[in-house]
């Protein structure tokens, strides 16, 4: 089975091997809890039409501009209800990957269009699972309703290398003020993608959703508060508070940061994430509440999670108007099980059902 776990190699402390997997696996057929979760539905008391007047300024600006856009059919892929294509674009910044391109497979509709579009963001440098299995079942599902575009995600956004071998606390420092920069460059990315949809014939700009997981979870929440165009967002294992997530998550490359920290700067985890709060807090959904319309969210959460604490799912739900809520009974990785076989890509439906009706409907 392919990798599951995103933020880090594995949230138990043990590696991610496909005999855990399994054992993972074979645990929850045995208790026939594939699926346990809690759903929260999205209640309006206060009024969404009232909490509306917020201010919709992205504080990450560019101009909008003609970019050099490549769209080319690729030899394979292709389905009776889809031509792949490969979508290239030069990224606004520096955003960790090769040549600092945007690549996405594009999963043109053959139906008639204008139709929707669905971007899914991937998990960069690691486990490619959830995001390609959620492009899949998306068409499958859809049967050609919706466009699907796959953005690609090959290497990290953060140096975790650099990181380790930091000379001192300000190189330290340094490469996680890269990291957000880099962030901050996909959200501009997403944007300019949205840009190019708008004026695709084929695509109704105005049905445009987003879908992020772990790591990329935690950006699409950024972004479904600064990007009002979006008609549907959904998060997956994310939250906010990024800098509460590094200094607490029990991932391998977490753990191997908050060594670095604690021996070579004499931080605790508390000091860890006091220095990095100020640098991420530009990126943290916390900070832009109510500047969304919740019924246009769906947050897929892990009630064990010991990646991304309950206080960062808690803020991610408050900042985006509490919207519908799916929490699973597990913890981090298990719970992506949900849109394996294992538990019968239960979770995966649950995913298109929200886009069906926000897109389609």
């Amino acid at each position: 089975m392919t990798r599951l776990s995103p933020i880090s190699e594995h949230h138990s402390g043990l590696s991610p091997t496909h005999a855990m997997i399994g054992i993972l696996a074979a645990l929850l057929a045995l208790t026939g809890c594939y699926t346990s979760h809690l759903r929260t539905p999205y209640e309006d008391a206060a009024g969404v039409q009232e909490r509306q007047s917020f201010d919709t300024s992205p504080p990450f600006r560019y101009e909008k501009a003609e970019l050099p856009f490549t769209n080319h059919v690729v030899g394979q892929g292709a389905t009776a209800n889809y031509e792949l294509r490969l979508l290239e674009m030069p990224s606004f910044g520096d955003n960790g990957q090769v040549g600092n391109r945007v690549t996405a497979r594009y999963y043109r509709s053959r139906l008639a269009g204008p139709r929707p579009l669905v971007i899914v963001m991937p998990i960069w440098g690691t486990y490619t699972y959830p995001p390609r299995k959620t492009a899949a079942s998306i068409q499958r599902l859809s049967e050609g309703a919706v466009h699907v575009l796959y953005v690609q995600g090959d290497d990290y956004l953060a140096d975790w290398t650099g990181l380790v071998a930091a000379a001192d606390k300000d190189e330290f420092l340094d490469l996680w003020r890269q990291a957000v920069e880099r962030q901050k460059s996909v959200m501009i990315n997403v944007s300019r993608l949205i840009d190019w949809a708008e004026q695709r014939p084929e695509i109704d700009g105005e049905r445009v959703g987003l879908i992020g997981f772990s790591l990329s979870a935690i950006v699409a929440g950024v972004i479904a508060t600064q990007e009002p165009r979006l008609a549907a967002v959904v998060t997956v294992m994310g939250g906010s508070h990024l800098e509460t997530v590094i200094a607490t998550c029990d991932g391998k490359r977490a753990r191997s940061v908050q060594a670095k920290a604690a021996m070579s700067f004499g931080w605790d985890r508390n000091e860890l994430e006091s220095r990095l709060e100020p640098i991420f807090g530009v990126l943290d959904s916390a900070n832009y509440p109510n500047r969304v319309d919740p019924r246009r969210i769906l947050i897929i959460d892990a009630k064990k999670d010991k990646c991304v604490p309950e206080v960062s799912r808690e803020d991610l739900w408050k900042a985006l108007g509490k919207p519908e809520r799916i929490t699973l009974n597990y913890d981090h990785a298990p719970a992506f099980l949900a849109m394996t076989p294992v538990g019968n890509n239960w979770l995966r439906r649950q995913i298109w059902d929200f886009f069906e009706a926000r897109l389609l409907e």
